[in-house]
């Protein structure tokens, strides 16, 4: 699957296995990709073994830095003042299988933006696997505390 596509495929699979409640924000400068209903927000970063021009043989490294500002009403640009993360949470998804339409193939890992480290830009795999374990498709949505924000 193409890079562009995946993330948009991603996202709407995690939206999907989230369950009710969930939606996806919409548009490249929304801020994050995923919003409750009751407010928390999530950003979704993916990455796979397997390219379109062939097998990765680099790491995988997931962007999270800060955005600068977003369109929350896809109109008016907001700058983010404080430098904080956006999102309440990151769901890093990481496929390693045949198959990248097949959600029991990914590895999902659940981090608070809090956990994350400070003024850093990106995070490898391996420093997500330090911080915290993958869940797989089934208990996604069990770890997102919504009633926490």
């Amino acid at each position: 699957m193409q890079n562009n596509l995946r993330g948009m495929y991603v996202e709407a699979m995690v939206t999907e296995l989230l369950g009710s409640g969930w939606k996806t924000s919409g548009g490249d400068w929304s801020g994050w990709d995923i919003q409750h209903e009751d407010g928390v927000r999530v950003e979704v970063k993916q990455s796979a073994k397997q390219q379109t021009w062939g097998e990765s043989r680099s790491a995988p490294r997931f962007d999270i830095k800060a955005a600068a500002g977003h369109y929350p009403d896809g109109v008016t640009y907001v700058v983010n003042h404080t430098g904080e993360r956006l999102a309440h949470y990151y769901i890093f998804a990481w496929h390693d299988g045949a198959d990248q339409r097949s959600p029991s193939e990914w590895e999902f890992y659940v981090v608070r933006s809090n956990d994350l480290p400070e003024g850093r830009k990106t995070i490898g795999l391996a420093q997500l696997r330090k911080l915290t374990k993958s869940v797989s498709q089934a208990e996604l949505q069990r770890t997102i505390q919504v009633q926490e924000f």
